[in-house]
């Protein structure tokens, strides 16, 4: 992937201060998670940027340790705050309200660099918010209506699953593969999760949008390039293997833990498993925070 009624805003207040200078602890780990509207002066936007986030109606943000989730104001509240929940249990998984790797987090936390958005009609997002958007900030990863809900009815595992993928393909490719591109880089095929992606090629992976000997895709789309290809596989792998249940899984992709175990080298799950690299390996708690 790439990323109702409206609510009002429940939400008055976030985390504005500098993650790597002075970083939340205790009880003000409370405040990560919170929504501002996007005119709130605490938010760690430029003019133009704030700005362009009006422009566009994306009227409500997030930053939980400084890392930019702006919605469009179609977007319910309750879900804006649901994905800042996840993006700060993944930046700390032992909810101390202090991020676990601040290299990672100071990576993420530039908006001109790339950003998290979630907008409510396709159409709208592509025709007149987008352009706008991008002129001012960074790379958007999305987390859309039209995935999470699309013309169904709202179900909220579903919504869940798709805001930790699109969080998870957000902090691996401007994150992780940024900080330690020999394990976790995207841009070529030469890391630990590239050469994965790679070793598992056609074998117990292949993304709908790219071709197999004997099984081509069945999507339109290219998702060859290893910044999208690694990407997805990883999300799929690092979920699975926390037992957690995917979004959804590439053609071949294994239906259970303890068969995805299996096919797994020893490589990467080192690496996933490696303490210094602060990989999920338990099942999201979507609590934070949990003091």
């Amino acid at each position: 992937m790439r990323p109702l009624l409206p609510y009002p805003l429940l939400l008055l207040c976030a985390c504005a201060s500098d993650p790597s200078n002075d970083p939340p602890t205790g009880a003000l780990a409370q405040d990560v998670c919170k929504v501002l509207s996007t005119a709130d002066a605490r938010l760690q936007l430029t003019p133009s940027q704030r700005e362009a986030l009006l422009k566009s109606d994306m009227t409500r943000c997030a930053q939980p340790f400084g890392v930019l989730v702006a919605a469009d104001d179609r977007i319910p509240a309750e879900t804006l705050a649901l994905a800042a929940r996840v993006l700060a249990e993944l930046l700390d998984q032992d909810m101390d309200g202090v991020p676990d790797d601040r290299a990672v987090v100071e990576a993420v936390s530039n908006p001109n660099t790339a950003w998290l958005a979630m907008p409510h009609d396709h159409e709208d997002w592509e025709e007149w918010q987008l352009p706008g958007l991008q002129r001012k900030l960074g790379y958007d990863i999305i987390i859309p209506t039209w995935w999470m809900i699309g013309d169904e009815e709202r179900d909220d595992e579903r919504v869940k699953a798709v805001i930790v993928e699109e969080i998870v393909h957000f902090l691996t490719q401007f994150g992780y593969s940024t900080v330690y591109p020999a394990e976790f880089g995207v841009e070529d095929w030469t890391s630990v999760i590239a050469r994965e992606t790679q070793r598992a090629q056609c074998v117990f992976w292949q993304h709908p949008e790219n071709d197999c000997p004997e099984s081509p895709a069945e999507s339109r789309g290219d998702c060859s390039d290893p910044n999208c290809d690694v990407v997805e596989f990883y999300q799929q792998v690092l979920v699975q293997s926390v037992g957690m249940e995917p979004g959804w899984r590439g053609i071949g992709f294994p239906e259970t833990r303890e068969e995805l175990e299996g096919l797994l080298s020893e490589e990467i799950k080192r690496v996933m498993n490696e303490p210094s690299f602060h990989q999920l390996r338990k099942p999201l708690r979507f609590t934070y925070p949990n003091l």
